[in-house]
């Protein structure tokens, strides 16, 4: 979360407040507060926490308009940031979750799906100083896996790893030809030893500072072939998500209360032929198996299963070495 987002979480039972409140004197319906910290709302509460819409102005400039739901930014809002950047779209839990547009400082931009604060599933940057575009898959901040880079006078289709590409691609360039080849990761050996000073946003956002320290990508050209739309791959995508589960028929349903009826039935059978049993052998108790009132389990504990770790993603480091494949279609 960026400084100026946060909201204090006690903020909205203390300080100066004008507005409606419940029978249980709690802020409820519309209502603005300045709040000890000199943050100021104004908006609509619910039962004493800030729901439905409303402004937060931040006493460092920042400042959010949208909607609340149980004292957090949630549903669709923009907020605008001390240094100028600015986003529009949906929040969850006081975070960016969803669709949405981020404008940064410097002019670039991001649009297209969010999670927890990050760069989440299909979207686009654009670098306003130069004009090209990366659009593609994106994980938890950064390209990964089908993208394209889209330049002045050509258009490069790929697989991205790190936000790097990575294995075999096209360089399509514009009604001309296309040129087949693969991109492979190499040490740097020019890399700068001390970290640049970079700004706090520029280190987050910007998918060119997301590049490993030290790793560069090298284009090994194979063949060009002559231009033709056929050859051009896809646009990404992401994988369409499987159906939800439909709910159970009403005959369904039926045949699982009987079944859970039937087994009740047996249980108690089985409770009371060992209740019978239990008469006989009164004098049969073992000291060793009572401490008190209590009976030992010997059984113990069920054991808990550990998942395995995933084995770790290495990137090729030689030329030869299997990269990500395009698909049949792609290869024609």
């Amino acid at each position: 979360m960026n400084e100026g987002e946060g909201e204090g979480e006690g903020d909205d039972t203390i300080g100066e407040y004008e507005g409606e409140r419940n029978k249980e004197n709690q802020r409820h319906g519309k209502g603005r507060a300045l709040l000890p910290n000199s943050d100021y709302y104004s908006g609509m509460y619910n039962q004493g926490l800030r729901h439905g819409k409303g402004q937060y102005v931040f006493k460092g400039g920042a400042q959010y308009i949208g909607e609340y739901k149980n004292g957090m930014k949630d549903g669709v809002g923009r907020f605008h940031y001390p240094d100028g950047s600015r986003y529009k779209g949906e929040w969850k839990e006081d975070k960016r979750h969803g669709k949405g547009k981020y404008t940064y400082s410097q002019g670039d931009t991001y649009e297209g799906d969010w999670e927890k604060d990050e760069r989440h599933g299909l979207g686009t940057y654009i670098y306003k100083a130069s004009g090209v575009t990366m659009f593609g898959i994106w994980e938890k901040g950064k390209m990964e896996g089908r993208g394209k880079i889209t330049y002045p006078t050509f258009t490069f289709h790929g697989m991205f790893l790190n936000n790097m590409p990575i294995g075999k691609g096209r360089f399509v360039f514009n009604n001309y030809c296309i040129q087949e080849g693969h991109y492979i990761h190499l040490k740097d050996e020019s890399a700068k030893s001390e970290e640049e000073v970079v700004g706090e946003e520029e280190e987050k956002m910007s998918p060119r500072e997301g590049y490993p320290k030290g790793i560069t990508p090298v284009w090994r050209p194979r063949k060009i072939l002559p231009y033709s739309h056929d050859l051009i791959p896809p646009d990404p995508k992401l994988p369409p998500k499987p159906p939800p589960t439909p709910p159970p028929s009403p005959e369904k349903l039926a045949e699982v209360e009987d079944k859970k009826s039937d087994d009740q039935k047996k249980d108690s059978t089985k409770s009371i032929g060992s209740k019978e049993g239990k008469l006989d052998d009164t004098n049969e108790e073992k000291p060793e198996d009572v401490k008190g009132n209590e009976i030992e389990n010997k059984e113990g504990l069920n054991p808990i299963l550990e998942e395995s770790s995933p084995e770790e993603t290495l990137s090729p480091t030689e030329d030869e070495k299997t990269s990500p494949e395009l698909t049949d279609a792609e290869e024609e």
